[in-house]
């Protein structure tokens, strides 16, 4: 048993020995053709996603405010930039890639939305306690404000660890064919 092993380890080793090398067995075509480059994110473009988004749905609704709330249709547009407002900050974050991250954020704001909603419809309610209706309010734009501060603080460290991420080492394995030679082969692409 070991003789045989021997023997087919002897034979394997001589018909490695006469394989072309890698490089032989690839096509031009596939020499010539240079690794796709690493896509980095821009800090600049994930920073203004962010801001502009944060900021045109605030303006959109403070319009409301300017107009002494005289119309119907200024204040749903108003409406819809208090619901989109949440999501701005984490625009630069979803550029990025870190959904979780962004979600998260998202996820803060809309909760203490929902704490300025909950208290303001207290305080049209008559018969609810006026100052722990407050506290929701206060609360509730506590906490968007402090996420929104905190996410726009963080996106460029966000883009740079994205950028880090792609950067380090990669590898790629390939299987080839020789045209010519009709031979198999694995052609490996390391880049860092």
């Amino acid at each position: 048993m070991m003789r045989r092993m021997g023997a087919l380890f002897a034979a394997g080793l001589v018909v490695a020995s006469l394989a072309l090398p890698i490089r032989a067995q690839e096509s031009q075509e596939s020499r010539e053709k240079a690794p796709a480059p690493v896509k980095l994110k821009s800090e600049k473009k994930a920073m203004t996603m962010s801001v502009v988004g944060t900021l045109v749905p605030l303006a959109v609704s403070a319009s409301y405010l300017l107009t002494d709330g005289s119309s119907y249709a200024h204040a749903n547009v108003a409406a819809v930039g208090l619901l989109v407002v949440p999501l701005g900050p984490s625009l630069g974050y979803f550029y990025t890639g870190a959904t979780g991250r962004a979600l998260l954020g998202l996820g803060v704001r809309l909760a203490g939305l929902a704490g300025m909603v909950g208290g303001s419809y207290g305080l049209d309610n008559f018969d609810s306690n006026a100052t722990l209706m407050t506290a929701f309010i206060i609360a509730g734009a506590g906490v968007t404000l402090a996420s929104t501060i905190i996410d726009l603080a963080g996106v460029k460290k966000a883009v740079r660890r994205h950028n880090l991420k792609v950067q380090s080492l990669q590898v790629a394995l390939a299987p080839i064919v020789s045209p010519k030679t009709k031979c198999l082969g694995l052609q490996v692409q390391i880049s860092f």
